[in-house]
């Protein structure tokens, strides 16, 4: 019995996070309703209260689910027996193609950066992002070591620099869309795009032969 209230507590908080990913994304933390996400995971709006104590809370918690998803995909890519090209190719394949099938995300970071990071500033990024940073630092490093990229290229610019350049493609696709007289997220166009960034990344941070 103890192990089934156990699933059902956890089926339930997990309903409550894909209900409140939805609103936040589109109305943002003050726009969102508790009524509304109780409403999406067909549950009573005080298990929101007996799970998470505030509206405040529950958005900060899809923060964290949110960052956490990306940063599982990042290590998986990361931690491969590849080499230091193929794995800033792969990872830069794996940002364009989770922004492209995640656009809660984007909405997310937006909404957040618009709260000028009021509320992400309470979150302990230590155990969320730090493991994928630093396997990507060291991606960086060996390839330093091995002679495959410059010395003098500094892994923190080329991190900010992967994570700039892949979001704001998608996090300004309607605008670019209007102003370049094209769907840029359309499929043929994300995969044009992430073939023009891998090449940018490597010949910018790649000895040449």
């Amino acid at each position: 019995m103890k192990q089934s209230h156990i699933r059902d507590s956890e089926r339930t908080k997990a309903n409550i996070l894909n209900a409140a990913e939805t609103e936040f994304a589109e109305k943002g933390l003050y726009g969102a309703r508790i009524d509304v996400i109780a409403e999406k995971a067909n549950i009573n709006k005080r298990m929101i209260y007996a799970y998470f104590e505030s509206k405040e809370n529950l958005y900060k918690s899809v923060l964290v689910t949110v960052y956490s998803r990306l940063t599982k995909k990042e290590i998986n890519v990361l931690s491969e027996d590849i080499s230091c090209k193929e794995a800033i190719r792969r990872v830069i394949e794996l940002y364009f193609d989770f922004l492209s099938n995640n656009p809660t995300y984007v909405s997310l970071i937006l909404w957040e950066n618009l709260n000028k990071g009021q509320y992400i500033q309470d979150i302990d990024f230590k155990e969320i992002k730090d493991p994928a940073f630093e396997l990507l630092r060291k991606v960086i490093v060996r390839g330093k070591k091995e002679g495959i990229f410059h010395e003098n290229i500094d892994s923190e610019e080329i991190i900010l620099s992967l994570l700039t350049c892949t979001f704001a493609y998608f996090s300004n696709r309607y605008t670019l869309s209007k102003l370049l007289k094209k769907q840029i997220d359309e499929e043929a166009n994300i995969k044009s795009r992430v073939n023009s960034v891998v090449d940018m990344f490597l010949n910018y941070m790649c000895v040449k032969d």
